[in-house]
C-alpha cells in the first residue's frame, strides 16, 4: 500500500500485537455506551414522566451523530496526532457517561429530555472520532491484513453492542440509574492510560483536507460505501419488529426473540474474523458478488415471503437458521468494502494511496455502518404500520435484488 507500509515497517511484530490489543480494548469500552441504556431506559420512562418516543430518540441520538462526525474525524486526523484524537474524545466520553448518572437528580419532563439528548449527542461524536481513528490506525499497523483487522475490530464492536444491554440491565438492577452509567464511564476513562503507549500512526498534512473531501465525490467509492449500508439495512431491519412476529407466529415472548438476535450476533462474531482472513488472501470482489447473490435469497426466508408459504413452513428452527445465514453473509458483504474502496482510488490515481486519503476512505467506511442501521430501523418502523412482518421483510429482500445486480455489474 505504498506510503501506508512505512508505519508498519517501523513496528516490531510484538509491538503491533500490543497496539492492536489496546485499540480493540478502547473500541470495546467506548462502544458499550451505544446500547447500554436499551435494557433499562424504557422502564425508567415512568419515573421521569417522559415519553417512549423520547426514549427511542435518546437511544438513537448517539449512532445518528456518529454518521455525521466520521468525515470530520478524518479531517481532524489529518491535522492532529492520533494520540490526541484517542485521549481527548475518550476522556470526554468517560466523563460525559459518568455525568449521565447525575441526570437522576434532574426533574422529569423537558429538562431531563433536553439535557439527556445533548449529552447523548456528545457521546456519539466522541465515539465516532474514536472509531475512525482506531480503524485508520489498524490499517496503518497492518497494511497487508486490512480485511482481517477490520473484521476483528467489527467483531469487537458487535460484541460491545451485544453486551451493552446485558451490562446495563445488571448495573441498573444492582444500583439503579446512577450506577448504570457511572461504572461504564469510569471504565472508559481508564482507557486513557493505555492510550499513552500509542505512537503516531496516521499522516498529518496541511493540504490533506481538500484532497480528502474530493475523495467522497468518486461515485464508485460512494457506491461501495452504500453497499455496506445496504447490508446493514438488512441486518437491522427485522430487529424492531421481530418480537411481535415471534409472539404472533410462535407464541413466544421477548426472551426467545432476544435469544434469536443473540444467535444472529453470534454468527457475525464467529464468521467475520474467518472471512477477513480469507478476503485478505483472495479477491475481495469475489466475496462481494457471492454475498450480493445470497443475501436477498436468505432474507426472503426470514418471514418467509408469503409467495413461498406453499412450500416453506415458518418455524422457529427455520428462523434461527436464516438468522445464522444472515450473520454469515452480511460480514461477507461488508468486510471487503474497505479494500475495494482503496483499490478503486488506487486504480484511478496511478496506484498511489496517500495516508491522508486512506483516512477519509476509512471515515466513509465507518459512517456506512450506522447509516445503514439507522435506515433499517426507520424503514421497519414505517413499513410495520402498513403490512405484516412477512411482507415487510420480503419487500426489502426484493429491493435488495436491485442492489445485488448493481454490485455484480460494478465488480
Amino acid at each position: 500500500m505504498g506510503e501506508l507500509e512505512s508505519v508498519a515497517h517501523t513496528l516490531a511484530a510484538g509491538r503491533r500485537i500490543f497496539l492492536f490489543g489496546i485499540i480493540t480494548c478502547v473500541l470495546f469500552f467506548a462502544f458499550i455506551f451505544y446500547s447500554l441504556p436499551g435494557a433499562f431506559l424504557p422502564i425508567y420512562d415512568d419515573v421521569k414522566n417522559v415519553s417512549t418516543t423520547w426514549t427511542g430518540v435518546l437511544i438513537g441520538a448517539g449512532p445518528l451523530s456518529y454518521i455525521f462526525v466520521c468525515p470530520l474525524s478524518a479531517i481532524l486526523m489529518n491535522t492532529f496526532s492520533n494520540r490526541k484524537l484517542y485521549m481527548i474524545p475518550t476522556a470526554v466520553l468517560g466523563v460525559i457517561t459518568m455525568l449521565f448518572s447525575a441526570m437522576d437528580y434532574l426533574p422529569g419532563g423537558g429538562w431531563f429530555e433536553g439535557v439527556g439528548f445533548i449529552m447523548r449527542l456528545i457521546q456519539g461524536v466522541c465515539g465516532g472520532i474514536i472509531s475512525v481513528t482506531s480503524f485508520a490506525a489498524l490499517v496503518a499497523i497492518y497494511p497487508h491484513r486490512v480485511a482481517t483487522v477490520t473484521a476483528l475490530a467489527e467483531t469487537v464492536l458487535n460484541g460491545a453492542l451485544a453486551v451493552g444491554p446485558f451490562v446495563g440491565g445488571i448495573l441498573y438492577a444492582t444500583g439503579g440509574f446512577k450506577l448504570a452509567f457511572f461504572v461504564p464511564g469510569a471504565a472508559i476513562l481508564l482507557c486513557v492510560l493505555p492510550e499513552l503507549f500509542v505512537p503516531q500512526l496516521t499522516a498529518i498534512s496541511s493540504t490533506a483536507s481538500t484532497r480528502s473531501l474530493k475523495t467522497l465525490l468518486n461515485p464508485w467509492i460512494l457506491f461501495a460505501a452504500w453497499h455496506c449500508s445496504a447490508c446493514q439495512i438488512l441486518l437491522n431491519f427485522h430487529i424492531p419488529i421481530l418480537s411481535p412476529y415471534v409472539e404472533r407466529a410462535f407464541d413466544e415472548d421477548v426472551v426467545w426473540s432476544g435469544f434469536a438476535l443473540l444467535v444472529n450476533c453470534g454468527a457475525i462474531c464467529l464468521s467475520a474474523p474467518l472471512l477477513g482472513y480469507l478476503i485478505d488472501r483472495y479477491n475481495p470482489y469475489m466475496f462481494l458478488i457471492v454475498s450480493a447473490i445470497f443475501l436477498p435469497i436468505c432474507y426472503m426466508f426470514i418471514g418467509p415471503l408469503p409467495l413461498f408459504q406453499g412450500f416453506v413452513t415458518a418455524s422457529k428452527g427455520q428462523l434461527l437458521i436464516t438468522l445464522c445465514c444472515l450473520g454469515f453473509f452480511v460480514p461477507m458483504g461488508c468486510t471487503p468494502v474497505l479494500l475495494v474502496m482503496f483499490d478503486v482510488y488506487k486504480t484511478t490515481n496511478g496506484g498511489h494511496l496517500p495516508p491522508s486519503i486512506a483516512n477519509m476512505i476509512v471515515s466513509l467506511y465507518c459512517a456506512s455502518f450506522p447509516f445503514g442501521a439507522f435506515l433499517g430501523a426507520t424503514l421497519s418502523g414505517v413499513m410495520a404500520e402498513y403490512m405484516v412482518f412477512e411482507w415487510a421483510t420480503g419487500i426489502i429482500s426484493l429491493a435488495f435484488v436491485v442492489q445485488s445486480l448493481a454490485v455484480i455489474l460494478f465488480c
